[in-house]
């Protein structure tokens, strides 16, 4: 019997993506990179302690994520790729429980594995999969708040991963914009946007609050972030970036494109409810976009783009043939290791 990759079940499912976990993670706190992330660290201390008296009194969730991953890069290792393996799992769970390619396959997990291994090029791999679990997390609660009575609960937790992610990577702010598409998309009561915007507020809020009661400014906690992300130069990630670390990216949109192509003439062939979650990640995929163009962007911004894609990428390995599916596959995921093994 030939083995079809594109309607992968669990289990060999999940044994790529923890292989593709232990190669990331094994990559991911060498020497240099262990010493950019100190340097880091210690340059983010300094800062907090020029405005410990002013405006600044208390870290903000991304720069304790830094500092943790400085004090303990070998704990962070271990913490990053259990947050990979959970948003791979998480992404997988998604896309079988709502059938979104209309045949049964766990292809979206080793997918995710792939991407995320293959773009998680920078040191602070802590940080990177924390905001690409945050993302996942809100994915997952505002596709289940599509329902047909009330859904306060999973409204509410979507929205308050959404607004925690930009006080975890800066760069991140652009997809906040998913709320009120969010909104839209799945139909949801005013009360339920009231309720939504409480979740959104109450991350922002509550880091204000400590960090008045620490004796800074009430509003420096937003106001800092607010000045790094308008800071800087436009597209100056990909400034900065190699020519050789932009191949794998690149080839990640082609694969992108393409789905978005293969989605386009299926969408009226799909129910309701996928329609609305594909055109929820292809948003969030070009939410994404806009933020690696930003002059907040950082390395690790490039892997928030794992999640939608996983999502979008399997609707096209099920449309193509199997001579096709399968060397594509295999190639995405060398290319992968290979990244993850040069950075």
């Amino acid at each position: 019997m030939k083995f079809d990759i594109a309607r992968q079940p669990l289990v060999p499912a999940f044994l790529t993506l923890a292989a593709l976990a232990v190669v990331a993670m094994w990559n991911a706190g060498g020497p240099a990179v262990s010493m950019a992330v100190q340097a880091g660290h210690a340059a983010g201390t300094v800062d907090i302690g020029r405005n410990a008296a002013g405006a600044l009194a208390v870290s903000s969730p991304g720069e304790l994520l830094a500092q943790f991953q400085a004090a303990h890069p070998v704990w962070a290792r271990w913490i990053a790729g259990l947050l990979m393996l959970f948003t791979g799992m998480s992404v997988g769970r998604l896309t079988v429980r709502y059938n979104l390619y209309s045949v049964g396959t766990c292809l979206a997990i080793p997918l995710y594995g792939a991407i995320a291994c293959g773009l998680a090029v920078s040191g602070d791999c802590l940080t990177t999969f924390a905001a690409s679990a945050l993302l996942a997390l809100a994915t997952k609660n505002f596709c289940r708040s599509y329902c047909n009575g009330f859904g306060f609960d999973a409204i509410f937790r979507a929205s308050l991963y959404i607004g925690l992610l930009p006080l975890v990577a800066t760069a991140a702010a652009p997809l906040l914009i998913l709320l009120p598409l969010a909104v839209m998309l799945f139909r949801r009561t005013l009360r339920e946007v009231a309720v939504a915007v409480a979740g959104l507020l109450l991350p922002a809020l509550t880091l204000c609050y400590v960090n008045w009661a620490a004796g800074g400014e009430f509003l420096a906690q937003v106001a800092e972030p607010g000045s790094a992300f308008i800071a800087g130069t436009p597209l100056s990630l990909f400034l900065s970036t190699p020519v050789q670390n932009l191949v794998l990216p690149g080839a990640v949109f082609l694969l992108d494109l393409t789905a978005l192509l293969f989605f386009l003439s299926d969408i009226y062939a799909l129910g309701t409810k996928p329609r609305l979650i594909f055109i929820f990640n292809i948003s969030a995929l070009l939410l994404t976009a806009a933020a690696l163009c930003g002059p907040a962007a950082t390395p690790a911004t490039v892997a928030l783009a794992a999640v939608p894609s996983a999502v979008l990428l399997p609707f096209m390995f099920v449309r193509i043939h199997r001579a096709i599916a399968l060397p594509l596959y295999l190639l995405l995921l060398a290319s992968a290791v290979i990244s993850a093994v040069l950075q």
